[in-house]
């Protein structure tokens, strides 16, 4: 069955995406692919609410060169879980800070909203990590390095060991594939990029994987470039 793609955000240009710019949105299935990862909050949502039996519980794998816990989306007395789940996209993209006159969620702060205002559905205990220890994880579970991180999937994304009934969001920036700056250099085998996709598509078709979200992070993967290429490379996903 052919499932059709939605661009939630056309795209239009390659430009600079930072803390708070939106060049992309597409979703095909229960996959978003973004440029900005501050997104993924809002497409999490978007696949519960078509899967509403999964707010009782899930598991989150974040796997990111940076474990996007800043707290300072916290202390904003207009954001709750309600108010989350009422917001269409640009909404979303369009809610600012109370003191400054920029977008309140960024690509570093949206994953503490969807911890602290929504404990039901993700419990500490069901988080897991790779960040290759880059920065704290804070309230995160589970960090993984990189040899960990291919085990694990393997384990648990497929139908080798059991760990619970719970679907799984699987939150995946590029750039955790890259060196630091300034070279950017793809840091792993082929056979590593290949296992980690597969073992995502297994997930994916077996129903394990509840939403996959895939951020470019074109300024932390070295361009838009060699994201688009790691991109088609892993998934087969082209950007036009």
């Amino acid at each position: 069955m052919l499932i059709e793609i939605m661009h939630l955000i056309p795209f239009i240009n390659r430009g600079f995406s930072g803390p708070h710019t939106d060049h992309l949105l597409f979703k095909e299935g229960n996959i978003y692919v973004m440029d900005n990862h501050r997104l993924a909050l809002w497409c999490w949502l978007d696949a519960l609410k078509e899967n509403p039996e999964a707010f009782s519980g899930i598991n989150l794998l974040h796997i990111d060169a940076h474990p996007d816990m800043s707290e300072t989306a916290l202390t904003e007395t207009k954001i709750n879980d309600q108010v989350l789940l009422s917001l269409s996209l640009q909404d979303y993209r369009e809610i600012l800070q109370d003191e400054y006159n920029i977008p309140l969620i960024r690509w570093d702060n949206y994953l503490p909203l969807f911890l602290k205002y929504f404990p039901n559905t993700i419990k500490i205990h069901n988080t897991f990590s790779a960040t290759h220890k880059m920065g704290s994880t804070k309230t995160l579970g589970t960090d993984l390095l990189p040899h960990e991180l291919i085990k694990f999937m393997n384990n648990y994304l497929t139908d080798k060991l059991f760990l619970n009934d719970l679907p799984w969001i699987v939150n995946l920036d590029l750039d955790y594939f890259f060196t630091a700056q300034p070279e950017k250099l793809v840091m792993f085998s082929d056979e590593y990029l290949e296992t980690i996709a597969a073992t995502i598509k297994h997930g994916l078709e077996t129903k394990k994987i509840l939403a996959l979200t895939i951020a470019l992070s074109p300024e932390c993967s070295g361009s838009w470039e060699k994201a688009e290429h790691l991109l088609e490379k892993m998934f087969h996903f082209k950007i036009c």
